[in-house]
């Protein structure tokens, strides 16, 4: 076992800076084994490459079209998402990012595309990344036999107890190679949470009612108005918006979140006019929460004294902060 697990750890402490392919394969085979996505033949496991490309997809939707964190779209990986996004968007009449859930459900409708979307990517993986993901080095380290013909991985049978043991352990090894590489190609802030919820199959979002309820309370107190229109809107007609996109932002902070009519349709983007009319929404709401001592109040001092709005923006936009 001591040696198996070792043997991963030097895989995966291997994966070269060249693309994230060796990191989407090791993750999606844990993923897979630790939900038993496998068949016990004798003393062998087999795991289907079938199995293991439909992880990757997952991995690479989410991160392509919903956090549109990428390496350059040089990946023929990214080449295959983006044609689905494409026509998922097309068909779908908006631009809204979507989990993979959603993309999942749109492609399976027609079998035939589907199965051929996961047959390209099972030529990509097995042209690029299965055989070599054993390489280290000038040697070639044996987690697994790679079958061609079935298109499928055998193990040896204890070996996965091993891989189940220390899943996490292999799991968040590979995601900080995997976030690190990254970097070379994105600024977007929380880089290796938005590589690790790439393999999570529904969106986890929390509930917004508290910030909500604390912006009514101590900012729309003389009455609620939209932030966008400045209409007056009843409450039951509320709802809390991000300005900075939440799939850039990937975080509940009161200095991003405004009301509006259920009705408003907002910019995806937001424009320098947004972020000057929340700059100034967020000083004003900073004196009125100043006897409030939460978690938000802190958070909104910090933004709003050290002008973080505005870095966020620029951040966004890939723009260098001294071009503003």
């Amino acid at each position: 076992m001591e040696k198996y697990l070792n043997n991963w750890i030097t895989i995966i402490d291997g994966i070269k800076n060249d693309n994230t392919y060796k990191a989407s394969w090791g993750r999606a085979i844990i993923e897979c084994i630790v939900s038993d996505e496998y068949e016990v033949v004798n003393d062998e496991v087999i795991l289907e490459e079938y199995f293991i490309v439909q992880k990757i997809l997952k991995y690479y939707w989410n991160l392509n079209c919903f956090f549109n964190i990428t390496q350059g779209e040089f990946l023929v990986i990214e080449k295959v998402t983006k044609e689905i996004s494409e026509d998922f968007y097309r068909k779908k009449k908006h631009r809204y990012p979507a989990w993979s859930n959603e993309m999942e459900i749109y492609i399976k409708r027609k079998q035939i595309r589907y199965e051929k979307i996961i047959n390209k990517i099972m030529k990509i993986v097995n042209r690029n990344i299965a055989y070599r993901f054993l390489n280290h080095r000038s040697k070639k380290i044996e987690l697994y036999r790679l079958d061609l013909k079935t298109k499928s991985l055998r193990f040896i049978k204890g070996d996965i107890d091993t891989i189940k043991n220390y899943s996490t352990l292999l799991t968040d090894l590979i995601n900080f190679k995997w976030a690190c590489y990254l970097e070379n190609y994105n600024n977007s802030p929380y880089l290796l949470k938005k590589v690790i919820d790439s393999s999570q199959v529904n969106l986890k979002r929390q509930s917004l009612r508290a910030i909500k309820n604390l912006l009514v309370q101590y900012y729309h107190n003389g009455g609620i108005f939209d932030f966008y229109t400045g209409e007056h809107i009843e409450y039951a007609d509320i709802k809390v918006v991000h300005v900075i996109p939440y799939n850039y932002i990937y975080a509940d902070n009161i200095w991003n979140l405004v009301i509006t009519s259920k009705a408003t349709k907002h910019n995806l983007i937001p424009t320098k006019d947004d972020i000057e009319k929340l700059k100034r929404r967020n000083r004003e709401l900073l004196l009125e929460l100043r006897n409030v001592n939460t978690k938000e109040y802190h958070e909104l001092s910090n933004v709003v004294n050290n002008n973080l709005l505005d870095q966020s923006f620029m951040d966004m936009q890939g723009l260098n902060h001294e071009n503003i």
